[in-house]
């Protein structure tokens, strides 16, 4: 009995092997390029992800973040669409602040063509603006800080992994919810390249999302990005 239970041990340890071993080349680079590690036998069925089908390799990155968004875990979550786009556009995942869908026509959108258009819109208005979001930890929690072209820091926000929601705009606010220095992931090492911590302070403004109604107040800046999204910051 014994003997017949170490023979069934092994049959399933070599066939889990000889699964991973044969995972498709391309759902092991997105994983890796997703969450930063090695798919599982279950993960590596290729029927996960639309029945096995696919037109290239950033087709096959949106299946994948479609089939984990709803896992438990701690990596970014959002529309599978917009891990596509980033992956043709720009070769590498967007960051949680760019998952967030009302950057792009406040979150609407008829067809996959549509939101690439925005995304390129969006990315650009930034770049002409000179306005550059840095993800970092703060104290456990996610923060997003909106720097010009020399690090000077123009807002910060608290935002969810799941899909960039705001949670607390402003200086004053983020201060309140967690700290006062921005470190990127990993301890020790800095937002700012070649530079240090960012250091928030409470009369730092925050973003916020408006419309073609939005006020521009004294002490208010309001950028048009991608069809009808508006960025505030005050």
């Amino acid at each position: 009995m014994k003997r017949k239970l170490l023979l069934l041990l092994a049959i399933g340890c070599f066939c889990q092997f000889s699964f991973a071993q044969n995972c498709d080349p391309w759902i092991a680079q997105a994983y890796n390029q997703l969450y930063g590690r090695k798919p599982t036998s279950q993960e590596c069925n290729i029927k996960n992800y639309n029945n096995g089908s696919w037109n290239n390799y950033c087709e096959l990155v949106g299946y994948i973040a479609g089939y984990n968004r709803y896992k438990q875990g701690n990596f970014l979550k959002g529309d599978p669409w917009i891990f596509q786009v980033y992956c043709e556009l720009y070769n590498r995942t967007p960051n949680a602040w760019e998952l967030n869908t009302l950057n792009y026509n406040n979150g609407s959108w008829n067809n996959y063509g549509e939101l690439k258009k925005y995304v390129q819109q969006y990315q650009t208005a930034l770049s002409q603006n000179n306005i550059f979001p840095k993800i970092g930890e703060l104290k456990g929690k996610t923060a997003v800080v909106f720097v010009d072209k020399n690090n000077n820091v123009l807002a910060v926000d608290l935002i969810s992994k799941d899909g960039g929601q705001v949670i607390a705009a402003g200086g004053d606010n983020v201060i309140s919810a967690g700290g006062d220095n921005v470190i990127a992931p990993g301890g020790g090492n800095v937002i700012a390249p070649g530079g240090g911590n960012l250091t928030i302070t409470q009369n730092m403004p925050g973003l916020s999302f408006g419309s073609d109604r939005t006020i521009q107040s004294v002490g208010t800046k309001v950028i048009s990005t991608a069809g009808k999204t508006k960025l505030v910051i005050r």
